[in-house]
């Protein structure tokens, strides 16, 4: 399939989609949360708007979770080469042309406009805008570009204003942009029709373009975490985490089910109206959480916030269950390490940190399953029962997993070693870290507010 019926579907584009859906949503990620889903429209002539923080993982985030035919665009400067263009092809992928890319290939745009309309007009499919033009790993909105706006308005004007486009606004949240077995959250806006807009464009294009790239970006802001502030950016960045099980904690009953990325929002939110308020209790914050995020560093403890000590006995007691299962982690790690590897040696390879998971996912997609079914077929020359056969064919993936996670248990069991180390050899010390978290979280409480109309958001979702 080329770019002739890039809107068409096709035996073989919806193959490899299912997989990629499976790989997506169950494999490389632990969760994908859907939110306001009953914003999308079941039917008409759709633009799909997400952020863009994450490479190739966003175009993917709404490839795997929205039940429609999309076809993505994409800077042109990709589709250089023949087979790769072909490729991009055959994955509903479209080039923009712009004016850094040469005066003349802007005449390129009359066919991909023509595809648009096709695309765009057609019941079943829909057309994928990032509306940032390029991603960068900051939970902001950046700027957005107008090309949305004007593929909107020129393919309405095509069909004589009858097609009542509608732009529907979406947020993607990572829990952690590159961890495999993360989560993410895409959170829909009320779609925007392009009908409003009409008569703004037929006067004064320009004017129409901006007019309806504000309102988006308006209607995109609450879906997301959206840090404005440049200056403590580092500092809100790490209390809507540090803070967030204080905060829920906080709630009042009826409230114990919200979603991470709602909460996460409010904090962000009343930090960001502190700042304006209050200035110098910002400021006092900031300093207070660089000075105790240092010394958790000094520590070389990643990814925490607070300081639990464990009992000795009990972490004992955890290590010897690692250790009973080791044998279980070597197995899921020796079946699984070349693709492992691979998969790690590729995105050692991307200098940009944002590719990074883009690549990973990639180059596992294809690496996991074609190594699982060749060691399979030498397990052939030495197994007999079809039964054995099949079972280690299971057991490879699921060994593998099993692998990662203890992976991850092994690194919080030093974790505790390491607090528990400090609390018995420097115990002032663990008890002044302690105290400092708590007058972290205490400053928080006299910024968040818990009163029902700042929570309201929350009950509504």
């Amino acid at each position: 399939m080329g770019i002739k019926n890039i809107e068409k579907g096709s035996f073989n584009y919806g193959l490899l989609k299912t997989w990629v859906d499976f790989w997506h949503n169950k494999v490389f990620y632990s969760k994908v949360e859907l939110i306001n889903t009953e914003n999308i429209p079941e039917k008409g002539h759709l633009i799909f708007t997400p952020n863009h923080q994450n490479a190739l993982m966003d175009a993917l985030a709404v490839l795997c979770n929205i039940d429609r035919r999309l076809v993505f665009m994409a800077r042109s400067d990709i589709f250089k080469k023949p087979v790769v263009a072909s490729i991009l092809y055959f994955l509903k992928i479209l080039p923009i042309y712009r004016i850094r890319d040469g005066y003349d290939s802007l005449k390129k745009n009359k066919e991909i406009f023509q595809k648009t309309i096709d695309v765009l007009s057609n019941d079943e499919s829909s057309l994928v805008m990032l509306p940032e033009g390029n991603h960068s790993g900051i939970r902001r909105l950046r700027p957005l570009k107008k090309g949305f706006a004007r593929i909107a308005f020129q393919t309405e004007e095509a069909n004589n204003y009858n097609l009542d486009i509608k732009i529907v606004p979406v947020g993607i949240y990572y829990e952690d942009y590159q961890a495999f077995r993360s989560k993410i959250t895409l959170n829909f806006g009320k779609p925007i029709s392009v009908s409003n807009y009409y008569e703004q464009y037929k006067e004064a294009p320009a004017i129409a373009f901006n007019l309806i790239k504000n309102e988006l970006s308006d209607k995109m802001k609450p879906l997301i975490i959206n840090i404005e502030t440049e200056e403590y950016y580092s500092t809100f960045n790490t209390i809507r985490e540090l803070y967030l099980d204080r905060f829920i904690e906080r709630l009042k009953n009826g409230y114990s089910k919200i979603k991470t990325l709602l909460v996460q929002q409010t904090i962000v939110n009343q930090l960001e109206a502190c700042l304006i308020k209050y200035p110098e209790k910002i400021s006092e914050l900031n300093e207070r959480v660089n000075k105790y995020m240092n010394k958790i560093s000094e520590l070389n403890l990643e990814n925490i916030f607070r300081l639990r000590k464990e009992s000795f006995a009990k972490i004992a007691f955890q290590s010897i269950i690692l250790i009973i299962l080791f044998p279980a982690f070597l197995y899921g790690l020796l079946n699984n390490l070349l693709p492992y590897q691979i998969t790690k040696w590729a995105e050692a390879k991307i200098k940009d940190p944002q590719f990074k998971s883009s690549f990973a996912f990639v180059v596992s997609l294809v690496s996991f399953p074609l190594f699982n079914i060749l060691q399979t077929l030498i397990i052939i020359f030495f197994v007999d029962q079809w039964y054995w056969l099949l079972a280690y064919f299971i057991s490879v993936p699921l060994s593998g997993v099993f692998a990662w996670y203890y992976k991850g248990w092994l690194r919080n069991m030093k974790q505790k070693w390491t607090i528990n180390k400090l609390y018995r050899k420097r115990k002032s010390h663990y008890i002044q870290i302690q105290s400092d978290y708590e007058a972290i979280l205490q400053l928080t409480d006299s910024i968040i507010e818990m009163d029902d109309d700042n929570l309201e958001s929350l009950n509504t979702n």
